[in-house]
């Protein structure tokens, strides 16, 4: 009997140490050398329609795309 209160003692200071070890962990700020990333304005391509990062687009006459192929394509279509 003392056999299984011993091991049922083990088992739930196991659990608690365990239970404990995981609250620290979630509650560790995330600062930890791991900044967010910055928030950037997104744009919509003028041919395609997609999103994108506004860093990222070509600009050209007044119309921002994804790429510069999309800009070849709607320079070439006439409006």
């Amino acid at each position: 009997m003392v056999k299984y209160l011993l091991l049922l003692l083990v088992c739930f200071l196991a659990y608690a140490f365990i239970k404990t070890k995981g609250r620290k962990i979630s509650k560790r700020p995330s600062d930890g050398g791991h900044s967010s990333p910055a928030v950037e304005d997104m744009a919509r391509c003028a041919h395609c329609g997609v999103h994108f990062p506004l860093s990222e687009g070509v600009r050209s006459s007044g119309q921002i795309f994804c790429s510069s192929e999309h800009r070849k394509e709607r320079d070439k279509t006439p409006s």
